[in-house]
């Protein structure tokens, strides 16, 4: 049997090993507005504009880097709104300090912010968590020559489900491991018309299904082991342990015949490279900075695989790489607990492909579409009682830089609450 120390190493091959070769989505019109480009993992790292992955000390980095529930206390309870989230974390053994070590800080009003006087190795904890109802959906017309013309719809929904575990090798390092179940439910219709509006062809993609996702993290904690200032870094990778699956099927209406399929095409989402670093100036200032490499190629890749080198070779999807700032800011509230004020600014890539040749619907269909910068701000209120706490999130983010042809691609303001308890 093994031990709590070797599970999360387990959980890490899996997400090394496990991956398995899948087809991308189609050069049907129908795609041309699907997009892999990131999303805000809740309230509080939405407002630090993304860059959390050094931070990670809620059941919130569950999903971004598992190392990080290692700095669950004892119990950790967070519910959020925005995209509909929840989750539950629990260190399942005693923190376990140095003998030399000092006394508490104070937590009376007026004094230094409490935080923890040594830094002991932590023991295994383990989080699930629960994220409802994330959609996209895209509409596209386009010309296809004279009297003819194509109009296409994709929608999608999607939630998931995970557990992650994370244990303190050392005082210093920490690991964590999540697997994540996702369900996907998309429909599609692209549709050939005539001058008189006569449904020439279809295309119709549907599907209800389901893949894996995981995720592997590391947490490094330096300075002086009573030192609150102490430097972390951070670093997580995910990717798919399997793709989902859905089914396309082309008509022709004028002939009356199904021209190809049903067949299965799968859906890969592309793997992602997250590091970064964060640094408590004081007890009241709180850096952080990430820089996210993702593997759009992958994409591309794949859809070559399901096509062919001809149809895929005008395609292409750069890898992505997206820089993050954060700056966090906590002050004692007049009417008792504390207050933090947090901003930051982060690069998003539009994850979209890109068609480099001459013709005309596929040009309107995938056309290049840049990057754009979004920046966020956000608050939140601390109280404790006894020996629990409870924090209030409210976090908005907006796109503030960008071209006008990527409205679409970099999505509208984000707006995102959550309240945790925390035992």
């Amino acid at each position: 049997m093994q031990s709590g120390l070797r599970s999360p190493f387990a959980l890490a091959a899996l997400v090394w090993a496990a991956a398995l070769p899948a087809r991308a989505q189609t050069s049907d019109v129908l795609f041309g507005g699907w997009s892999w480009r990131s999303a805000d993992q809740g309230s509080r790292p939405a407002g630090l504009g993304g860059a959390y992955v050094a931070v990670a000390d809620s059941v919130r980095t569950v999903a971004i880097n598992p190392a990080g529930l290692a700095l669950i206390p004892k119990a950790e309870i967070p519910r959020g709104l925005g995209g509909l989230w929840a989750g539950a974390g629990y260190s399942l053994g005693r923190v376990v300090a140095p003998k030399d070590q000092p006394p508490a800080r104070p937590t009376q009003p007026g004094a230094p912010l409490p935080c923890t006087a040594a830094r002991p190795t932590r023991p295994l904890a383990l989080a699930v968590f629960a994220e409802q109802a994330v959609t996209q959906d895209n509409r596209i017309e386009v010309v296809r020559g004279p009297g003819l013309s194509e109009s296409a719809q994709l929608s999608s929904t999607s939630e998931q489900i995970g557990l992650g575990l994370a244990r303190g090798l050392t005082s210093w390092l920490d690991l964590g491991a999540t697997v994540a179940w996702r369900h996907l439910t998309l429909e599609g219709q692209s549709s050939r018309l005539d001058l008189a509006g006569d449904e020439l062809s279809r295309i119709t993609l549907s599907g209800d299904a389901n893949k894996a996702r995981g995720i592997v993290g590391a947490l490094l904690t330096f300075g002086p082991s009573r030192d609150p200032t102490a430097v972390r870094l951070g670093v997580a990778y995910e990717q798919d342990l399997f793709a989902w699956s859905v089914e396309r099927t082309a008509l022709d209406r004028v002939r009356g015949v199904v021209t190809s399929g049903p067949g299965a095409v799968d859906v890969v989402e592309p793997p992602l490279l997250a590091a970064g670093a964060a640094w408590r100036v004081s007890d009241t200032l709180l850096l952080s900075g990430e820089l996210d490499y993702i593997w759009y190629d992958r994409v591309r890749r794949a859809l070559q695989r399901n096509t062919d080198a001809a149809t895929a070779g005008p395609f292409s999807l750069r890898n992505g790489v997206e820089p993050r700032f954060g700056i966090e800011v906590t002050e004692p509230s007049p009417t008792g607990g504390y207050v933090k004020l947090r901003a930051g600014i982060r690069s998003e890539t539009s994850g979209r492909l890109e068609y480099g040749l001459a013709d005309p619907a596929l040009r309107q269909a995938f056309g290049g579409v840049p990057a754009a910068f979004r920046a966020a701000a956000g608050a939140s209120l601390l109280g404790e009682f006894y020996e629990n706490a409870f924090r209030f999130d409210v976090d908005v983010s907006q796109v503030v830089v960008q071209r006008l042809s990527t409205v679409s691609a970099a999505g509208r303001r984000r707006l995102s609450l959550s309240i945790t308890v925390r035992m």
